[in-house]
């Protein structure tokens, strides 16, 4: 069969034409949260007076360990790790309602922690009976306008919620922290999303949620300004505490998107670095580093001081707006926490049930 010069012409047009994700293979958004959303955790952080925080974090290993923001599980008044660390497994189904949905908490600890990259890494106590690995992708292969997609638990928002987006740029050292090199990223971003992953479009983890930009200097609100600690800072820092993690992919989703799980990797135990002999380098939020300043590897047994970074805020970037901590400490009562969030839910419920009956009397 010979086939027309205009019709050859027209397969080539249409190839050229297919979407740059169904080239390099990648999946929907739906597919990869259901192939990776089950290895990001709840994490609630409790002092011995009932203060805290909560945050997010990755199960990245077969034993159990999770990766998170270090600004998640230390406590703002001593620079230590939480008393209480609970992690909560997202449910086969979501119900919407947080009673139902954060059921059996996990206890963890926190095995190492550097407060300058704004990484923690935490141990289960007892390995849970399902759990996925959220598999650290290659930072080197992203380039900007790759999509991507966040899972977290966004304050006023619901539980594992993902917003997708694309990598606006790279920026390196960033708030003056030498090595702390992050993706930004449009993909939505707030405060409740601190130490979740910003997965690739095969839902590999290229970057820790680490800050945002909301206003400027002169009060100018910023949008879409996020940030995420790049995949090979997190996998040299986990070198550092005897934790290798290849830059593994998952499988595809099947069509039915019933995806097998994947297989669990059998990594080195690990082990927790001896604090250094000298003083930690200063906080983010006390300005520009000099680049002979190592980011220094803290663990709990450590008793030297760690620096506090200001409240609420990183160093500014060079001539842009100042990130904000997505996870400001705030009081809480621990068994309040549910109820916190239930309110909060109902409260904008109704606030969009008055929006929309405003406007259905404005057209009657």
């Amino acid at each position: 069969m010979i086939l027309s010069t205009a019709f050859l012409s027209g397969l080539l047009a249409l190839a050229a034409a297919a979407p740059a994700a169904a080239l390099r293979g990648d999946s929907s958004p739906r597919q990869i949260y259901q192939r990776v959303g089950p290895g990001v955790v709840l994490l609630l952080c409790v002092s011995k007076d009932g203060a805290g925080e909560m945050g997010t974090g990755s199960i990245i290993d077969a034993e159990g360990h999770v990766l998170t923001n270090a600004h998640v599980v230390l406590q703002a008044s001593t620079g230590k790790p939480y008393p209480v660390l609970h992690a909560y497994l997202k449910p086969a189904k979501l119900t919407g309602n947080p009673k139902i949905d954060l059921v059996d908490p996990i206890s963890a600890k926190v095995v190492a922690w550097d407060r300058e990259l704004d990484l923690a890494l935490l141990k289960l106590e007892e390995t849970p009976s399902r759990y996925k690995i959220v598999p650290l992708g290659d930072a080197a292969a992203v380039e900007s306008g790759d999509p991507v997609v966040a899972i977290g638990h966004p304050e006023q928002g619901g539980l594992w919620t993902l917003t997708q987006g694309v990598v606006s740029t790279v920026i390196a050292n960033l708030g003056g922290v030498e090595g702390k090199d992050v993706f930004q990223t449009d993909a939505s971003i707030n405060r409740g999303n601190s130490g979740g992953p910003l997965l690739d479009g095969r839902g590999a983890m290229i970057g820790v949620n680490t800050s945002m930009a909301r206003k400027a200097k002169d009060g100018l609100t910023i949008t879409s300004v996020n940030f995420a600690l790049k995949s090979d800072v997190v996998k040299s820092w986990l070198a550092k505490n005897g934790q290798n993690v290849s830059a593994a992919v998952p499988a595809e989703a099947p069509a039915e998107e019933k995806p097998a799980a994947p297989a669990r990797p059998q990594p080195e135990p690990i082990i927790s670095a001896e604090p250094p002999a000298t003083e930690p380098p200063a906080a983010a939020g006390k300005g520009p580093q000099s680049p002979s300043v190592s980011n220094s590897v803290r663990t709990v047994p450590a008793e030297l001081p760690i620096p506090q970074a200001s409240e609420g805020s990183l160093a500014p970037l060079p001539e842009t707006a100042q990130p904000q901590i997505l996870t400001p400490v705030k009081p809480f009562k621990a068994e309040d926490l549910i109820e916190k969030e239930i309110s909060e839910m109902e409260d904008l419920e109704k606030e969009m049930q008055g929006e929309i009956d405003k406007r259905r009397s404005q057209f009657q």
